[in-house]
């Protein structure tokens, strides 16, 4: 036990080690049924919709969960990678398509900007929903 406190006495391991954690719970949501990129487009497309006044059709239960979904995803995937960029300015290796500076930027603006992207891509059902998101919101907002 003492050995453990030791090596995680260090600043840097211990930086690691989160990062590390942070990056497994990402791949263990992503392969617990990932949602491919088109899938997200269409929740998030929806939940854009309404959150503008702009959504028209009738709304049931799966449409509201999807939408919910959307917001977590984004919001998770957004501080998620903003923690990141914070541990990879600390001298951290990590690498530069899982970070982004996204201080003071809202869940609706990623969305935004994920949305006028992906609907330009016609193959949005060959990706993963966090790859694709995490390739978008890297290249947007990247970490200096």
């Amino acid at each position: 036990m003492e050995d453990l406190e030791i090596f995680l006495s260090n600043k840097n391991i211990r930086v690691f080690c989160f990062s590390a954690f942070l990056f497994l719970c990402n791949i263990q949501l992503a392969l617990s049924k990932e949602m491919n990129a088109e899938e997200i487009f269409k929740s998030c497309k929806n939940y854009f919709e309404w959150v503008n006044n702009n959504y028209s059709d009738a709304v049931d239960d799966k449409t509201l969960f999807n939408m919910g979904k959307c917001q977590g995803v984004i919001e998770t995937l957004g501080k998620t990678m903003l923690t990141l960029c914070h541990e990879s300015r600390r001298n951290v290796n990590i690498n530069n398509k899982l970070t982004a500076n996204l201080e003071g930027i809202k869940t609706i603006d990623i969305i935004e900007n994920f949305l006028k992207i992906a609907s330009a891509d016609s193959n949005l059902r060959d990706y993963s929903s966090s790859s694709y998101l995490y390739s978008i919101i890297s290249k947007i907002w990247p970490c200096r």
